[in-house]
């Protein structure tokens, strides 16, 4: 196993140093940070640290505007992440019964793409989304698990739709098993690589609990390559593998997975052996804070997003965005707590941009169904903070 640093990352003018096509989601790379050391977490909220300043989140409800179709869709249905666009800037994302929307390079308002495929706004969700590039064409991913699915389209163009693995497809004879036998499939999120030319896609509400890989061969979208992770309580190392990101280091790419259910991140080669996360001590995975419940991963600079389904103690029935700084907490954000957007109980997705030297986050919210019919209206909201240093 490989065991790597933490590096120093370029941050932009104000905030990361960080050139535009260095956040692209394709990628980062991982940098030495100031760590932060182990400040309580209730003292951070709706702040965070970063390249030794401090920030405070400023609610933006000027941004973001939604027409009252996609708000309605939203509040039954989001259970999303988002991305963007490095080659136009925009926002994407797939509200279910609703269809495909970008939120434009200003970030002024969402709107529905045109003549998109119908199956956008027939059911499917993006609960996971990764937009990239291969021969300089935008590519937009989605993970749907209304569907079970994993679309990849061009700008609502459907290229290819992957669907349940028949079970000779993949380099581990242990999850070709587990679908030659009829295991679930349910893809929670999905990345591309671009050194390795394929598409990982984690399954953490399926009892495999695996990472798998697609590629294109033959000129279409195949399932095939490494596989591997599995349920812990099994002999592997995921509890509820949620969220999956690609991160850069010395040119080597490296897979990183939010396990939800008991608060870790873990690092993985393209292939799948198991290395250590950047700012791990002693254990090769990322500890969260203790209740964290991560859902996905996002980075710019050396600060990494991970919006969290549940409340940490401290946050008072609320779920925040924690920040992370070299292993250690940076700050949260607790979108619940801002005025008009009391609804945002659970978070589910996190876009980082970085537009103008200046750093805004896209949170997505989780509407719980069963807090509803109990009388505690929780809906489905998109909300834009921007990250406003304190002098």
């Amino acid at each position: 196993m490989t065991v790597f640093r933490i590096a120093c990352c370029c941050v932009v003018a104000l905030l990361f140093c960080l050139s535009r096509d260095a956040v692209a989601h394709e990628g980062h790379d991982h940098g030495t940070s100031k760590k932060n050391g182990s400040a309580p977490v209730d003292a951070m909220q709706n702040t965070f640290e970063a390249n030794g300043k401090s920030y405070v989140w400023k609610h933006r409800p000027d941004l973001g505007k939604q027409s009252e179709a996609m708000v309605a869709a939203a509040k039954g249905g989001l259970h999303n992440n988002a991305d963007r666009d490095s080659s136009t800037g925009e926002i994407v994302t797939v509200v279910a019964k609703h269809g495909l929307v970008t939120l434009d390079p200003e970030m002024k308002e969402w709107t529905l793409v045109e003549g998109q495929d119908p199956l956008f706004a027939a059911g499917m969700n993006a609960h996971g989304t990764d937009c990239f590039m291969i021969e300089d064409q935008s590519y937009w991913a989605f993970s749907s698990t209304n569907t079970g699915s994993v679309v990849v389209s061009q700008r609502g163009k459907v290229i290819a739709q992957l669907t349940q693995p028949k079970g000779d497809e993949f380099d581990n004879p242990t999850v070709n098993a587990y679908f030659a036998a009829g295991g679930r499939f349910t893809p929670c999120d999905v990345v591309y690589l671009p050194v390795a030319k394929r598409l990982v896609v984690v399954i953490g509400y399926a009892p495999g609990d695996f990472a798998l890989s697609a590629e294109i061969r033959d000129g279409k979208w195949q399932w095939g390559g490494p596989a591997w992770g599995g349920k812990e309580q099994v002999g592997g190392v995921f509890s509820t593998a949620h969220g999956v990101q690609v991160a850069t280091e010395a040119g080597q790419e490296i897979v990183e997975v939010a396990s939800r259910s008991h608060g870790r991140v873990f690092a993985f080669t393209s292939s799948g052996a198991q290395i250590k996360m950047p700012g791990a001590d002693a254990k090769y995975y990322l500890d969260l804070p203790k209740g964290s419940t991560p859902c996905n991963i996002s980075h710019i600079g050396s600060s990494m997003f991970l919006p969290l389904l549940n409340p940490l103690a401290s946050t008072k029935g609320l779920a925040p965005l924690l920040v992370m700084d070299g292993g250690k907490p940076s700050g949260m954000l607790v979108p619940a707590t801002y005025e008009t957007l009391g609804y945002m109980h659970h978070m589910h997705g996190f876009c980082p941009v970085e537009r103008d030297g200046t750093l805004y986050g896209v949170v997505l919210s989780w509407p719980n169904g069963r807090e509803n019919a109990a009388g505690k209206r929780n809906d489905g909201q998109i909300a834009i903070f921007e990250a406003v240093e304190q002098k």
